[in-house]
Protein backbone atom coordinates (compact mmCIF):
# COMPACT_ATOMS: atom_id res chain seq x y z
CA UNK A 1 0.00 0.00 0.00
CA UNK A 2 2.69 2.38 1.20
CA UNK A 3 4.14 1.87 -2.56
CA UNK A 4 0.94 2.48 -3.92
CA UNK A 5 0.99 6.04 -2.19
CA UNK A 6 3.87 6.39 -3.68
CA UNK A 7 3.78 5.66 -6.96
CA UNK A 8 0.30 7.83 -6.80
CA UNK A 9 2.11 11.22 -5.17
CA UNK A 10 4.83 10.65 -8.00
CA UNK A 11 2.01 10.51 -10.54
CA UNK A 12 0.45 13.71 -9.12
CA UNK A 13 3.79 15.81 -8.68
CA UNK A 14 4.69 14.67 -12.14
CA UNK A 15 1.12 15.87 -13.77
CA UNK A 16 1.24 19.37 -12.05
CA UNK A 17 4.89 19.50 -13.01
CA UNK A 18 3.50 18.80 -16.63
CA UNK A 19 0.49 21.34 -16.36
CA UNK A 20 2.77 23.50 -14.90
CA UNK A 21 4.84 22.97 -18.21
CA UNK A 22 1.64 23.55 -19.97
CA UNK A 23 1.10 27.28 -18.22
CA UNK A 24 4.37 28.34 -19.69
CA UNK A 25 3.82 26.88 -22.64
CA UNK A 26 0.97 29.34 -22.71
CA UNK A 27 2.20 31.88 -20.42
CA UNK A 28 1.19 34.06 -23.94
CA UNK A 29 -2.20 32.68 -24.64
CA UNK A 30 -4.27 34.97 -24.58
CA UNK A 31 -5.14 35.99 -28.29
CA UNK A 32 -8.80 37.00 -28.30
CA UNK A 33 -8.98 36.02 -31.84
CA UNK A 34 -7.56 32.40 -31.31
CA UNK A 35 -8.10 31.10 -28.03
CA UNK A 36 -5.70 28.77 -27.21
CA UNK A 37 -2.89 30.15 -28.90
CA UNK A 38 -0.20 32.27 -28.31
CA UNK A 39 -0.33 36.37 -27.99
CA UNK A 40 2.62 37.71 -30.27
CA UNK A 41 1.62 41.27 -28.80
CA UNK A 42 2.90 40.72 -25.25
CA UNK A 43 6.18 39.15 -26.79
CA UNK A 44 9.32 41.66 -25.52
CA UNK A 45 10.30 42.90 -29.23
CA UNK A 46 14.17 42.44 -28.22
CA UNK A 47 14.73 39.86 -30.53
CA UNK A 48 13.08 41.73 -33.48
CA UNK A 49 15.23 44.67 -32.72
CA UNK A 50 18.37 42.39 -31.97
CA UNK A 51 17.80 40.44 -35.72
CA UNK A 52 17.02 43.48 -37.88
CA UNK A 53 20.37 45.50 -36.60
CA UNK A 54 22.01 41.76 -37.56
CA UNK A 55 20.84 42.59 -41.65
CA UNK A 56 22.71 46.15 -40.88
CA UNK A 57 25.32 44.12 -39.97
CA UNK A 58 25.40 42.04 -43.02
CA UNK A 59 24.42 45.14 -45.06
CA UNK A 60 27.69 47.02 -43.83
CA UNK A 61 29.98 44.50 -43.38
CA UNK A 62 29.31 42.10 -46.16
CA UNK A 63 30.63 41.76 -49.82
CA UNK A 64 28.48 41.82 -52.74
CA UNK A 65 30.05 39.38 -54.31
CA UNK A 66 32.34 37.78 -51.72
CA UNK A 67 35.15 38.88 -51.97
CA UNK A 68 36.05 42.47 -50.93
CA UNK A 69 35.55 45.57 -50.45
CA UNK A 70 33.04 44.93 -47.67
CA UNK A 71 29.66 46.40 -48.14
CA UNK A 72 26.35 45.54 -49.92
CA UNK A 73 25.26 49.43 -52.07
CA UNK A 74 21.91 50.59 -51.22
CA UNK A 75 19.24 49.34 -53.51
CA UNK A 76 20.56 45.34 -52.59
CA UNK A 77 20.32 46.53 -48.64
CA UNK A 78 16.77 47.57 -49.03
CA UNK A 79 15.85 44.43 -50.57
CA UNK A 80 17.41 42.66 -48.00
CA UNK A 81 15.23 44.81 -45.06
CA UNK A 82 12.32 43.93 -47.03
CA UNK A 83 12.44 40.19 -47.04
CA UNK A 84 13.59 39.94 -43.59
CA UNK A 85 10.67 42.44 -42.37
CA UNK A 86 8.36 40.24 -44.58
CA UNK A 87 9.58 37.15 -42.74
CA UNK A 88 9.45 38.73 -38.90
CA UNK A 89 5.76 39.53 -39.68
CA UNK A 90 4.69 36.67 -41.33
CA UNK A 91 6.15 34.46 -38.49
CA UNK A 92 4.10 36.23 -35.85
CA UNK A 93 0.74 37.30 -37.98
CA UNK A 94 -0.96 34.61 -36.94
CA UNK A 95 -0.69 35.60 -32.87
CA UNK A 96 -1.89 38.49 -33.39
CA UNK A 97 -5.89 39.18 -33.48
CA UNK A 98 -7.30 40.92 -36.72
CA UNK A 99 -3.54 41.53 -38.31
CA UNK A 100 -3.94 40.06 -41.89
CA UNK A 101 -1.49 38.43 -43.44
CA UNK A 102 0.57 40.19 -46.25
CA UNK A 103 -0.09 37.05 -48.63
CA UNK A 104 -2.38 38.14 -51.35
CA UNK A 105 -1.50 41.73 -50.77
CA UNK A 106 2.34 41.98 -51.83
CA UNK A 107 2.56 41.56 -56.21
CA UNK A 108 3.73 37.88 -56.27
CA UNK A 109 3.42 36.48 -52.49
CA UNK A 110 0.46 34.36 -53.35
CA UNK A 111 -2.76 33.57 -50.62
CA UNK A 112 -1.40 30.60 -49.36
CA UNK A 113 2.28 30.81 -49.51
CA UNK A 114 2.72 30.06 -46.02
CA UNK A 115 0.19 27.21 -44.67
CA UNK A 116 -1.93 28.06 -41.73
CA UNK A 117 -1.10 27.38 -38.74
CA UNK A 118 -3.56 26.43 -35.53
CA UNK A 119 -0.69 25.46 -33.11
CA UNK A 120 0.06 27.43 -30.19
CA UNK A 121 3.52 28.55 -30.47
CA UNK A 122 6.64 30.74 -28.70
CA UNK A 123 6.65 33.78 -31.68
CA UNK A 124 10.78 34.66 -30.09
CA UNK A 125 11.34 31.23 -31.17
CA UNK A 126 9.24 31.44 -34.43
CA UNK A 127 11.07 34.88 -35.17
CA UNK A 128 14.40 33.40 -34.31
CA UNK A 129 14.58 30.67 -37.02
CA UNK A 130 12.72 32.53 -39.51
CA UNK A 131 15.54 35.26 -39.94
CA UNK A 132 18.44 33.05 -39.16
CA UNK A 133 17.35 31.22 -42.60
CA UNK A 134 16.55 34.68 -44.37
CA UNK A 135 20.24 35.76 -43.18
CA UNK A 136 22.10 32.73 -44.86
CA UNK A 137 19.69 32.58 -47.96
CA UNK A 138 21.72 33.07 -51.16
CA UNK A 139 19.06 34.68 -52.79
CA UNK A 140 18.46 37.56 -50.21
CA UNK A 141 22.35 37.77 -49.14
CA UNK A 142 24.82 36.52 -51.80
CA UNK A 143 27.97 35.25 -50.90
CA UNK A 144 27.24 35.47 -46.99
CA UNK A 145 30.72 35.38 -45.32
CA UNK A 146 31.43 32.73 -42.86
CA UNK A 147 31.90 35.74 -40.51
CA UNK A 148 28.23 37.10 -41.05
CA UNK A 149 27.17 32.99 -40.52
CA UNK A 150 28.68 32.91 -37.36
CA UNK A 151 27.59 36.03 -35.84
CA UNK A 152 23.88 34.68 -37.32
CA UNK A 153 24.07 31.37 -35.63
CA UNK A 154 25.58 32.81 -32.64
CA UNK A 155 22.12 34.93 -31.97
CA UNK A 156 20.28 32.19 -33.11
CA UNK A 157 21.67 29.76 -30.59
CA UNK A 158 21.95 32.35 -27.57
CA UNK A 159 17.73 32.81 -28.22
CA UNK A 160 17.43 29.35 -28.30
CA UNK A 161 19.28 28.69 -25.15
CA UNK A 162 17.26 31.60 -23.44
CA UNK A 163 14.05 29.51 -23.84
CA UNK A 164 15.40 26.47 -22.78
CA UNK A 165 13.71 25.57 -19.99
CA UNK A 166 11.23 27.99 -19.55
CA UNK A 167 8.87 26.46 -22.90
CA UNK A 168 8.57 23.08 -22.79
CA UNK A 169 10.34 21.04 -25.75
CA UNK A 170 7.32 20.26 -28.27
CA UNK A 171 6.79 24.54 -28.19
CA UNK A 172 10.20 24.46 -28.77
CA UNK A 173 10.48 22.00 -31.66
CA UNK A 174 6.63 23.25 -33.14
CA UNK A 175 8.00 27.01 -33.17
CA UNK A 176 11.16 25.94 -34.69
CA UNK A 177 9.31 23.90 -37.46
CA UNK A 178 7.12 26.90 -37.88
CA UNK A 179 10.08 29.41 -38.53
CA UNK A 180 10.92 27.03 -40.93
CA UNK A 181 7.72 27.10 -42.86
CA UNK A 182 7.58 30.50 -42.68
CA UNK A 183 11.02 31.37 -43.81
CA UNK A 184 11.01 28.90 -46.98
CA UNK A 185 8.48 30.30 -48.28
CA UNK A 186 9.06 34.07 -48.22
CA UNK A 187 12.71 32.44 -49.79
CA UNK A 188 10.71 31.26 -52.41
CA UNK A 189 9.06 34.27 -53.12
CA UNK A 190 12.21 36.29 -53.15
CA UNK A 191 13.69 34.08 -55.67
CA UNK A 192 10.93 35.19 -58.27
CA UNK A 193 11.54 38.84 -57.98
CA UNK A 194 13.62 39.45 -61.13
CA UNK A 195 16.77 39.62 -58.39
CA UNK A 196 18.92 36.38 -59.83
CA UNK A 197 18.47 37.11 -62.90
CA UNK A 198 19.80 41.15 -63.06
CA UNK A 199 22.54 40.14 -61.14
CA UNK A 200 23.66 37.98 -63.51
CA UNK A 201 23.14 40.58 -66.36
CA UNK A 202 26.09 41.48 -68.45
CA UNK A 203 28.29 44.85 -67.75
CA UNK A 204 26.61 47.87 -68.23
CA UNK A 205 28.35 50.14 -70.84
CA UNK A 206 28.45 53.70 -69.21
CA UNK A 207 26.93 55.77 -72.19
CA UNK A 208 29.48 58.44 -73.62
CA UNK A 209 29.07 62.13 -72.15
CA UNK A 210 30.10 63.66 -75.22
CA UNK A 211 29.09 66.95 -77.43
CA UNK A 212 25.66 65.69 -78.39
CA UNK A 213 24.93 64.17 -74.79
CA UNK A 214 26.45 66.99 -72.00
CA UNK A 215 23.90 66.04 -69.57
CA UNK A 216 24.88 62.62 -69.08
CA UNK A 217 26.35 61.20 -65.98
CA UNK A 218 30.01 59.86 -65.85
CA UNK A 219 32.53 58.51 -63.21
CA UNK A 220 33.83 60.98 -60.84
CA UNK A 221 36.84 59.17 -59.98
CA UNK A 222 38.60 56.58 -61.70
CA UNK A 223 38.15 54.14 -58.75
CA UNK A 224 34.53 53.92 -59.19
CA UNK A 225 33.67 53.17 -62.99
CA UNK A 226 31.14 51.17 -63.19
CA UNK A 227 27.73 52.42 -61.45
CA UNK A 228 26.03 50.73 -59.76
CA UNK A 229 23.16 48.60 -59.84
CA UNK A 230 21.97 50.27 -63.43
CA UNK A 231 19.21 47.24 -63.94
CA UNK A 232 17.28 47.55 -60.56
CA UNK A 233 14.65 49.03 -62.14
CA UNK A 234 13.57 45.46 -63.39
CA UNK A 235 13.64 44.07 -60.08
CA UNK A 236 9.86 43.63 -59.06
CA UNK A 237 8.48 45.96 -56.58
CA UNK A 238 6.25 44.62 -53.73
CA UNK A 239 3.36 47.20 -54.44
CA UNK A 240 4.10 49.88 -57.28
CA UNK A 241 2.32 48.43 -60.15
CA UNK A 242 5.44 49.74 -62.47
CA UNK A 243 8.74 51.19 -61.30
CA UNK A 244 7.87 54.03 -62.70
CA UNK A 245 4.43 54.85 -60.84
CA UNK A 246 5.55 57.70 -58.74
CA UNK A 247 7.97 58.95 -60.90
CA UNK A 248 8.18 62.76 -60.72
CA UNK A 249 10.16 64.22 -64.42
CA UNK A 250 12.79 66.12 -63.66
CA UNK A 251 11.73 69.54 -64.04
CA UNK A 252 15.22 71.66 -64.17
CA UNK A 253 16.79 71.31 -67.58
CA UNK A 254 20.63 70.96 -68.22
CA UNK A 255 22.18 73.97 -69.41
CA UNK A 256 25.60 74.86 -70.28
CA UNK A 257 24.92 78.25 -68.93
CA UNK A 258 25.82 79.30 -65.51
CA UNK A 259 22.80 82.02 -65.20
CA UNK A 260 20.47 79.39 -66.09
CA UNK A 261 18.20 77.71 -63.84
CA UNK A 262 19.85 74.14 -64.43
CA UNK A 263 23.14 76.80 -63.79
CA UNK A 264 21.98 78.09 -60.60
CA UNK A 265 21.52 75.03 -58.89
CA UNK A 266 24.78 73.80 -59.67
CA UNK A 267 26.39 77.34 -58.36
CA UNK A 268 24.08 76.85 -55.40
CA UNK A 269 25.68 73.51 -54.31
CA UNK A 270 29.54 75.09 -55.31
CA UNK A 271 28.61 78.07 -52.98
CA UNK A 272 26.72 75.57 -50.40
CA UNK A 273 30.04 73.34 -49.88
CA UNK A 274 32.40 76.14 -50.22
CA UNK A 275 30.80 78.19 -47.13
CA UNK A 276 29.30 75.08 -45.06
CA UNK A 277 28.70 75.74 -41.55
CA UNK A 278 29.49 73.21 -38.73
CA UNK A 279 26.06 72.33 -38.62
CA UNK A 280 25.32 71.57 -42.00
CA UNK A 281 29.57 69.50 -42.05
CA UNK A 282 27.08 67.48 -38.96
CA UNK A 283 24.41 67.14 -40.95
CA UNK A 284 26.34 65.56 -43.96
CA UNK A 285 28.26 63.55 -42.11
CA UNK A 286 25.77 61.68 -39.98
CA UNK A 287 23.60 61.29 -42.87
CA UNK A 288 26.25 59.78 -45.13
CA UNK A 289 25.06 56.43 -45.14
CA UNK A 290 27.02 55.44 -48.27
CA UNK A 291 27.95 51.46 -49.69
CA UNK A 292 30.10 50.04 -46.81
CA UNK A 293 27.62 51.33 -44.43
CA UNK A 294 23.99 50.58 -42.78
CA UNK A 295 22.91 52.34 -45.97
CA UNK A 296 20.09 55.40 -45.92
CA UNK A 297 17.02 52.23 -45.37
CA UNK A 298 19.42 50.98 -43.01
CA UNK A 299 19.64 54.33 -40.86
CA UNK A 300 15.68 54.02 -41.05
CA UNK A 301 15.70 50.37 -39.86
CA UNK A 302 17.74 51.61 -36.95
CA UNK A 303 15.65 54.44 -35.75
CA UNK A 304 12.82 51.75 -35.10
CA UNK A 305 14.62 50.26 -32.66
CA UNK A 306 14.10 53.76 -30.57
CA UNK A 307 10.63 54.03 -31.21
CA UNK A 308 10.20 50.75 -29.81
CA UNK A 309 11.91 51.00 -26.68
CA UNK A 310 10.26 54.82 -26.65
CA UNK A 311 6.63 53.69 -26.94
CA UNK A 312 7.57 50.47 -25.09
CA UNK A 313 6.21 48.99 -28.32
CA UNK A 314 5.67 44.36 -28.37
CA UNK A 315 6.66 42.92 -31.13
CA UNK A 316 3.74 41.72 -32.53
CA UNK A 317 3.54 46.07 -33.27
CA UNK A 318 7.58 45.79 -33.83
CA UNK A 319 7.13 43.51 -36.44
CA UNK A 320 4.72 45.66 -38.30
CA UNK A 321 6.77 48.26 -38.26
CA UNK A 322 10.02 46.58 -39.59
CA UNK A 323 7.76 44.82 -42.40
CA UNK A 324 6.16 48.28 -43.50
CA UNK A 325 9.26 50.59 -43.70
CA UNK A 326 11.20 47.62 -45.25
CA UNK A 327 8.95 46.91 -48.32
CA UNK A 328 8.44 50.57 -48.37
CA UNK A 329 11.91 51.50 -49.25
CA UNK A 330 12.55 48.43 -51.12
CA UNK A 331 10.12 49.80 -53.35
CA UNK A 332 11.63 53.21 -53.12
CA UNK A 333 14.55 51.78 -54.28
CA UNK A 334 13.24 49.98 -57.89
CA UNK A 335 11.12 53.49 -58.32
CA UNK A 336 14.50 55.73 -57.80
CA UNK A 337 16.96 53.33 -59.82
CA UNK A 338 14.37 53.32 -62.41
CA UNK A 339 14.82 57.06 -62.65
CA UNK A 340 18.43 57.09 -62.36
CA UNK A 341 19.43 55.58 -65.31
CA UNK A 342 16.24 56.90 -67.09
CA UNK A 343 17.25 60.70 -66.64
CA UNK A 344 21.30 59.64 -66.32
CA UNK A 345 22.28 62.95 -64.99
CA UNK A 346 25.47 63.81 -64.15
CA UNK A 347 26.44 65.34 -60.68
CA UNK A 348 26.90 68.47 -59.76
CA UNK A 349 30.49 67.52 -59.31
CA UNK A 350 31.28 67.12 -63.24
CA UNK A 351 29.03 69.98 -64.06
CA UNK A 352 31.39 72.41 -61.45
CA UNK A 353 34.30 71.33 -62.76
CA UNK A 354 33.30 71.73 -66.24
CA UNK A 355 31.78 74.87 -66.27
CA UNK A 356 32.38 77.02 -62.64
CA UNK A 357 36.01 76.05 -61.19
CA UNK A 358 37.76 73.21 -62.73
CA UNK A 359 39.74 72.18 -59.73
CA UNK A 360 36.80 71.94 -57.55
CA UNK A 361 35.93 68.95 -55.02
CA UNK A 362 33.34 68.08 -52.67
CA UNK A 363 35.84 68.58 -49.56
CA UNK A 364 34.62 65.21 -48.04
CA UNK A 365 36.43 62.38 -47.15
CA UNK A 366 34.16 59.69 -49.27
CA UNK A 367 33.26 59.88 -53.17
CA UNK A 368 30.62 61.14 -54.71
CA UNK A 369 27.89 57.95 -55.21
CA UNK A 370 28.74 56.01 -58.77
CA UNK A 371 25.66 56.46 -60.14
CA UNK A 372 23.67 58.90 -62.39
CA UNK A 373 21.93 62.13 -59.93
CA UNK A 374 18.27 62.18 -60.48
CA UNK A 375 16.33 61.60 -58.15
CA UNK A 376 18.38 61.64 -55.16
CA UNK A 377 17.83 57.92 -53.55
CA UNK A 378 18.69 59.17 -49.73
CA UNK A 379 15.45 61.91 -50.70
CA UNK A 380 13.01 58.96 -51.98
CA UNK A 381 14.39 56.44 -49.38
CA UNK A 382 13.78 58.70 -46.74
CA UNK A 383 10.57 60.45 -47.79
CA UNK A 384 8.97 57.06 -47.82
CA UNK A 385 10.00 55.40 -44.94
CA UNK A 386 8.54 59.10 -42.30
CA UNK A 387 5.53 58.77 -44.74
CA UNK A 388 4.58 55.46 -43.67
CA UNK A 389 5.69 55.91 -39.89
CA UNK A 390 3.99 59.01 -39.74
CA UNK A 391 0.77 57.08 -40.93
CA UNK A 392 1.43 53.96 -38.26
CA UNK A 393 2.28 55.79 -35.39
CA UNK A 394 1.52 60.09 -35.55
CA UNK A 395 3.63 62.91 -35.26
CA UNK A 396 6.43 61.33 -32.97
CA UNK A 397 9.53 63.43 -31.86
CA UNK A 398 12.87 61.32 -31.56
CA UNK A 399 16.32 61.20 -31.02
CA UNK A 400 18.34 58.77 -33.51
CA UNK A 401 21.32 57.51 -32.08
CA UNK A 402 22.20 55.32 -34.91
CA UNK A 403 25.79 57.05 -35.56
CA UNK A 404 27.02 57.65 -32.38
CA UNK A 405 29.22 54.67 -31.99
CA UNK A 406 31.05 55.69 -34.90
CA UNK A 407 32.81 58.77 -32.03
CA UNK A 408 32.78 61.98 -31.23
CA UNK A 409 32.19 63.27 -34.49
CA UNK A 410 28.51 62.09 -34.70
CA UNK A 411 26.36 63.44 -31.18
CA UNK A 412 22.58 61.87 -31.65
CA UNK A 413 20.47 64.70 -33.47
CA UNK A 414 16.77 64.93 -32.12
CA UNK A 415 13.81 65.52 -34.34
CA UNK A 416 10.39 66.83 -33.91
CA UNK A 417 8.96 64.30 -36.34
CA UNK A 418 10.00 62.12 -38.91
CA UNK A 419 9.24 64.26 -42.09
CA UNK A 420 11.53 66.41 -40.08
CA UNK A 421 14.38 63.98 -40.08
CA UNK A 422 13.73 63.23 -43.97
CA UNK A 423 13.91 66.98 -45.05
CA UNK A 424 17.64 67.25 -42.95
CA UNK A 425 18.19 63.75 -45.05
CA UNK A 426 17.52 65.22 -47.95
CA UNK A 427 19.14 68.11 -47.56
CA UNK A 428 22.37 66.49 -46.57
CA UNK A 429 22.78 65.54 -50.42
CA UNK A 430 23.28 69.07 -50.57
CA UNK A 431 25.70 69.86 -48.13
CA UNK A 432 27.46 66.96 -49.31
CA UNK A 433 27.63 68.52 -52.72
CA UNK A 434 26.53 65.33 -54.05
CA UNK A 435 22.41 66.75 -55.48
CA UNK A 436 21.27 69.60 -56.76
CA UNK A 437 18.12 70.67 -55.07
CA UNK A 438 15.92 69.39 -57.71
CA UNK A 439 16.94 65.93 -57.10
CA UNK A 440 16.31 66.45 -53.73
CA UNK A 441 12.98 68.44 -53.29
CA UNK A 442 11.70 66.16 -56.29
CA UNK A 443 12.50 62.66 -54.71
CA UNK A 444 11.14 63.30 -51.00
CA UNK A 445 7.94 64.00 -53.04
CA UNK A 446 8.53 60.71 -55.03
CA UNK A 447 9.13 59.11 -51.51
CA UNK A 448 5.93 60.27 -50.05
CA UNK A 449 3.69 59.25 -53.26
CA UNK A 450 5.42 56.05 -52.84
CA UNK A 451 4.56 56.13 -49.35
CA UNK A 452 1.27 56.74 -49.56
CA UNK A 453 0.50 54.00 -52.11
CA UNK A 454 2.10 51.25 -49.44
CA UNK A 455 -0.54 52.99 -47.13
CA UNK A 456 -3.72 52.75 -49.40
CA UNK A 457 -2.86 49.11 -50.39
CA UNK A 458 -1.10 47.09 -48.05
CA UNK A 459 -3.52 46.12 -44.68
CA UNK A 460 -2.00 44.81 -41.39
CA UNK A 461 -5.47 44.87 -40.05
Amino acid sequence: MNKFYHKLIFFLLASLIFLNGCKKESFNNNNPANPGMADATKYDAQIAIEWMNEFRNIVQTNPPNGTSPAGINPPRGGRIYAYAGIALYESIVDGVANNKSLQGQLNGFALGSIPENKDSLDYGIVVNEALCMIAKCDSIVPFLTQQNADSANAIHDRFLLSRSGIVPDSIIAKSRARGIVVATAVMKYASTDNFLTVKALPLYVVPARDMSHLWYWEPTDLQHTHPAEPYWGQIRPFVLTTANEVEIPQSVIFSEDTASAFGRQAREVYNTVNGRTQDQSDIRLWWSDATGTQTPAGHWVGIIQYIIHQKNLKLGKAAELYALVGITMADAFVSCWDAKYKYNLLRPETYIRAYINAGWTTSQGDITPPFPEYPSGHSVCSGSAAKVLTSALGTVAFTDSINTNLGSLYPARSYPSFDSAANEAGLSRLYGGIHYRDAIVSGLTQGRNLGQKVIDRIKFR
